[in-house]
């Protein structure tokens, strides 16, 4: 069996407030198969920092292949990241991505999705999206004090 991870985290300020709401999705396909992926993605924003955080996770087995990649980027007032998950074999395929996306004064977001095929049958789609207006961060912060 070939198994491949990654992760990528992005917190650029020194702590994040601890009851700032997170934004986070998760995707998967069926473990059922020899392929299968998975990833997360999640995102915090506040008014003074910023932080991502994603992983991956792919395993096939039967002479298969699995892949995963994570990167993230970030700035003061930004953090970006995405995560992807690949494997195949012969007759299957699973493929799984994430991406969050956090924002000091704007929304945070996150987003994940997944596939799964068989040859022969037709694909199975996850899909998970989670967006942190800025309105529902000043109500999070006004409900700390």
């Amino acid at each position: 069996m070939i198994t491949a991870s990654a992760a990528a985290l992005c917190f650029p300020a020194l702590a994040l407030a601890q009851n700032a709401p997170v934004t986070g999705t998760a995707a998967g396909t069926p473990a059922t198969g020899d392929v299968s992926a998975s990833t997360t993605g999640a995102a915090q924003g506040t008014d003074d920092s910023v932080g991502v955080s994603g992983t991956a996770d792919a395993q096939a087995a039967d002479g298969g292949t699995a892949r995963t990649t994570g990167s993230a980027r970030f700035n003061q007032n930004m953090a970006m990241q995405r995560s992807t998950a690949t494997a195949n074999d012969d007759d299957e395929r699973a493929r799984s991505s994430s991406r969050s996306k956090a924002s000091r004064n704007g929304a945070d977001m996150s987003h994940s999705m997944s596939i799964y095929k068989e040859r022969g049958e037709k694909p199975m789609v996850s899909r998970e999206h989670e967006v942190t207006t800025p309105k529902e961060k000043a109500l999070a912060a006004d409900q700390q004090n």
